[in-house]
């Protein structure tokens, strides 16, 4: 039996003209599910499909897509220049996430991604804790 992923870095690209790909991914909790995220918010220009994919996959059960959907939030920021108020929320969740990933804790994630929407999204668009804790530009 292979333990290749059934997946090729082409397929992840069928994303962008299929966003239910990372529903499905995500509703199965495949291992895979943070690598189609990633492809979705890196070549997709409509934060509208992008967004509620990303909040959705910070709750997931696997540390893995926790910590590639914190990576993609940075991302959407990034390429977006916004997050909305439920994303910030489930961003203050994920910064006291102690789950160990790879020697790491999500925690550590999760303020790569808070330093990211610092740089990105306007000052005045983030909530007062969340200013003072994450500098912006």
């Amino acid at each position: 039996m292979s333990t290749d992923p059934p997946w090729s870095i082409g397929s992840w690209v069928d994303v962008v003209e299929r966003p239910e790909i990372v529903d499905e991914v995500l509703d199965r909790d495949d291992q895979y599910a943070g690598i189609a995220l990633l492809a979705l918010v890196l070549n997709h220009e409509d934060p509208d499909v992008v967004l509620p994919r990303v909040k959705r996959a910070m709750v997931s059960r696997n540390p893995q897509t926790r910590a590639n959907a914190l990576q993609s939030l940075g991302h959407h920021a990034r390429l977006h220049g916004f997050v909305d108020a439920e994303a910030i929320g489930r961003l203050r969740q994920t910064l006291r996430d102690r789950t160990v990933l790879g020697g790491f804790e999500i925690r550590g994630y999760a303020a790569t991604a808070a330093s990211d929407v610092g740089m990105f999204v306007k000052r005045g668009a983030l909530p007062r804790w969340f200013r003072r804790r994450f500098s912006g530009p």
